[in-house]
């Protein structure tokens, strides 16, 4: 058996044993930024940072150039309420005021009508409500379709065609 005595005092070569790790990592992060790896590493981080900081200011101001290559804005031919911006390539858009379609017109300056102002509303006897004009409902209007080229078909084919689109078919299942 031994003795059991009390431990030795420290001295200065245990405290500076405490904080050498952090001296080390310190230098060795020091050396690598220095080399070339840690200079290439801090251009690549700060140029991702860059990127992050400039894209939406690049996307917003190219957004603004196509808008204005691309689009034409005016007031509603129709209610003369909204403006309303539509594609210069003639696809139509929809007047959030008055529901009228309009697209822009040939020279790409202003905007047309594509319909009948009173079709959408049923103001002055128009074919149905907005709803029906859209999905093709009873009133008439097939709604997508209005769109389709013009004189496609004959008169037998069209009226074949809404009497299909208005029939209403019942059907009551009895069980055995």
């Amino acid at each position: 058996m031994g003795y059991q005595l009390p431990p030795s005092p420290k001295g200065p070569l245990e405290d500076f044993k405490a904080i050498l790790p952090t001296i080390g990592t310190g230098v060795l992060i020091a050396l690598f930024f220095a080399s070339p790896l840690g200079g290439a590493f801090f251009a690549i981080t700060n140029t991702l940072f860059a990127l992050a900081f400039v894209t939406p200011f690049l996307l917003f101001a190219g957004f603004q150039i196509w808008s204005a290559l691309y689009t034409v804005e005016a007031p509603c031919p129709s209610c003369g309420q909204l403006p309303i911006r539509a594609l210069k390539n003639g696809e139509p858009t929809v007047c959030l005021n008055c529901g009228a379609f309009s697209r822009a017109n040939e020279k790409g300056d202003g905007l047309e009508l594509c319909n009948n102002p009173y079709d959408m509303m049923n103001d002055g006897g128009g074919s149905g409500s907005l709803f029906d004009s859209l999905f093709g409902g009873m009133g008439g209007g097939d709604g997508i379709s209005d769109f389709e080229v013009m004189g496609s078909g004959s008169k037998q084919e069209k009226a074949n065609k809404s009497k299909r689109q208005g029939t209403i078919i019942d059907v009551e299942v009895e069980r055995d």
